[in-house]
């Protein structure tokens, strides 16, 4: 069960805050539900976005992992709240699986205008896995990507996905939602 536990982590971890994304110079804070529809998903989770901050409450397996990156320190948190313990993973290392740095809307090709619920956004390419495969996402007028269709890559072993952010929320998150719980501890490696 503990071995379960620590694979559901690394997949919420891998998965976490997709969205992440910078209008105009100034950080976006927001909360949405994620949906991830994918293998071993389908994945719902609740996300919280500050700026270099990033909360994912994800249900996987029947239980709630809490993700926590905090970009500014340089760590990624996993909650292991039956124990109130907590794992850390520097955010270099985990920047490599976690789906952020693969869809930058900046580094893609507009390919024009659509409309998602009833909203206008632009359908854009970027280039994924050192160009050799192309992912479309669907990003509002603040820059967000709201949705995303991401390619299978057989080298890696990703498979594909399909993410979507619904209930968008734009404002001021609550700072203590990307700290650490009182009474947690690290777990010992």
């Amino acid at each position: 069960m503990k071995k379960n536990g620590l694979c559901l982590g690394a997949m919420a971890l891998a998965c976490v805050c997709w969205a992440t994304t910078v209008s105009a110079g100034e950080a976006l804070e927001y909360s949405a539900v994620q949906h991830i529809e994918t293998v071993p998903g389908p994945f719902l989770n609740r996300i919280y976005i500050a700026g270099d901050r990033e909360r994912q409450d994800a249900s996987l397996g029947g239980k709630t992992v809490t993700t926590i990156i905090r970009r500014d320190k340089g760590v990624a948190w996993l909650l292991i709240p039956e124990q109130k313990l907590y794992e850390e993973v520097e955010v270099a290392n985990a920047s490599v699986t976690s789906l952020p740095g693969q869809l930058d809307p900046q580094r893609g090709t507009r390919l024009g205008e659509e409309r998602l619920d009833g909203q206008p956004v632009s359908k854009i390419a970027m280039p994924m896995d050192e160009g050799r495969q192309v992912a479309y996402a669907w990003v509002s007028p603040e820059g967000l990507v709201l949705k995303a269709q991401i390619p299978a890559d057989e080298q890696t072993g990703r498979p594909e996905a399909r993410l979507r952010l619904q209930d968008v929320q734009f404002g001021r998150q609550d700072h203590a939602l990307f700290e650490l719980p009182d009474g947690y501890r690290k777990k010992d490696d």
